[in-house]
C-alpha cells in the first residue's frame, strides 16, 4: 500500500511499527471490502468492520460493542445506525433487560460475516506466499506476544 505521508517539519513523517501494522491490516481488509462490494454489499465501509468483529450471534448492546472496540458509544451507535438502515443489523429489546436493546445481525449481516470468513484462507495463503509459512507462523506468534504483553 502506497500512502501519502503527513508532513512534519516539511518532511514525510517517519513510519513506526503501529502505522505499519495498521497499513498491513488496511491492505488485507481492502480485499474483503472489494469482495463485499462485488457481492452487493458496497454499503459496508472499513469502519463497519468493528461492528461485525465484536457482534455476538445472539446480539450485543451498543455499549458492549463500543467497549470491545474501544470507542465511544456515540460513535458505535452511528456505525450501527448505518448498518441498520442498510439492513445488516436490527435492534431488539434485550430479554434480560427490557430497557436495553440488542444489536442482532440480519441475514444480510450474516452474509457479510460469511464472505469475510471465506476469504481468510486465501488471505493467509497470500501472506504465507509473501513471507513464507514459517514467517507467517512467526508473525502470528509475534503479534500474539504483543497483544498478550
Amino acid at each position: 500500500m502506497s500512502m501519502d505521508r503527513p508532513l512534519t517539519g516539511g518532511r514525510p513523517r517517519a513510519v513506526n511499527t503501529a502505522v505499519l501494522l495498521r497499513e498491513a491490516f488496511q491492505t488485507l481488509n481492502d480485499r474483503v471490502l472489494t469482495r463485499l462490494a462485488d457481492s452487493g454489499h458496497a454499503a459496508v465501509r472499513p469502519a463497519h468492520g468493528v461492528v461485525f468483529q465484536h457482534l455476538d450471534d445472539t446480539g450485543t448492546t451498543v455499549s458492549t460493542l463500543a467497549e470491545r472496540a474501544q470507542m465511544t458509544k456515540q460513535a458505535m451507535a452511528e456505525l450501527v445506525l448505518h448498518l441498520e438502515r442498510h439492513g445488516y443489523v436490527v435492534r431488539e429489546p434485550d430479554p434480560a433487560d427490557r430497557r436495553a436493546k440488542l444489536v442482532l445481525p440480519t441475514g444480510r449481516g450474516r452474509e457479510v460475516v460469511a464472505i469475510a470468513q471465506e476469504l481468510v484462507p486465501a488471505i493467509e495463503a497470500d501472506v504465507a506466499g509473501l513471507i513464507g509459512a514459517e514467517g507467517l507462523d512467526r508473525l502470528r506468534a509475534d503479534l500474539r506476544a504483543i497483544i498478550d504483553g
